[in-house]
């Protein structure tokens, strides 16, 4: 919960730092009351901060790229955040079975989700959602690391529902226990939180009688047992590898693909981060400009 907490209040406060320092120079460089600077401040502060994340974001996936030559080249990870590992994923023990294809796999995540209404009245209703890892290690050039933590994978666009996946999840469903809608803020600090390497969780937003499968959307994510991997987050030489993040610091993420796709990955990352970011400097720039001249 601590993480989640640290994560809004950094937010709220980076937002309203960089909007009461915009409205202290228009105070103070051009005479305007305060009164008059609130809501120019409060929008241009929003836009400044969203620019400041983008950026930021953008010089870490650099930064990973970067990262990721080191990992090839055999270079040991050291400890605390920053860490990437990259190599292949292989199970400690038993797999797990992806849920709408019965994949052997060593992590995946599903939801279940249904495109209700049209226009302003469409909503996206989540029925079921899930996540589950096996105990695992990352064998890389240097030693074999363990992922004690669960990353967040890649987002995938949902499928529209068929016969076979509709069986599937049917049979997921049947052998599943699944906890209520109130446990899923519980569920996500538990996901983060979590440091043995192995985890499960499924949760329903509603009874599975009430539920027209076959007018869903699925979607699934799945490491295949001995998939290629780039895994980013913080090691931990004491536990031997991937450990869940403290405080301010990202969740740990994991990318699937051979060296050269993910550094392309990360290379369009970067470059549409950098864009946005500019952009959104430009507009807070921009409305600060407005308010000053108008």
């Amino acid at each position: 919960m601590t993480q989640v907490a640290v994560g809004c209040l950094m937010g709220v406060g980076g937002w309203l730092g960089i909007a009461a320092a915009i409205s202290w120079v228009l105070q103070t460089r051009y005479g305007h009351s305060l009164t008059d600077t609130l809501g120019g401040s409060a929008l241009a502060g929003l836009l400044g901060f969203a620019a400041v994340n983008l950026l930021y974001s953008s010089w870490t996936n650099w930064r990973q790229r970067a990262a990721i030559a080191g990992g090839i080249a055999g270079v040991r990870p050291s400890n605390g955040q920053g860490a990437v590992l990259v190599g292949t994923l292989q199970p400690l023990g038993a797999t797990l079975r992806a849920p709408l294809d019965g994949t052997a796999c060593v992590l995946y995540t599903y939801e279940v989700t249904e495109d209700r209404g049209t226009g302003r009245r469409r909503t996206i209703v989540t029925h079921f959602k899930g996540v589950a890892l096996a105990p695992s290690v990352i064998v890389t050039p240097t030693g074999s690391f363990k992922l004690l933590t669960v990353p967040d994978l890649e987002a995938v666009s949902p499928r529209g529902a068929t016969a076979e996946r509709v069986a599937a999840f049917e049979r997921y469903a049947s052998a599943t226990t699944f906890t209520g809608r109130d446990t899923s803020a519980q569920e996500l600090v538990d996901r983060w939180s979590d440091a043995d390497g192995a985890y499960r969780s499924d949760v329903a937003y509603a009874a599975m009688k009430d539920v027209v499968l076959s007018t869903c959307l699925f979607a699934q994510q799945h490491v295949p047992v001995g998939a290629k991997v780039c895994v980013f987050g913080t090691f931990s030489s004491e536990k031997g590898g991937i450990v869940p993040s403290s405080g301010w610091a990202a969740t740990p993420r994991l990318v699937q693909g051979n060296v050269d796709e993910v550094v392309s990955k990360l290379r369009s990352m970067a470059t549409t981060r950098l864009a946005l970011g500019l952009l959104a400097t430009a507009g807070a720039a921009g409305l600060v400009a407005a308010f000053i001249n108008g």
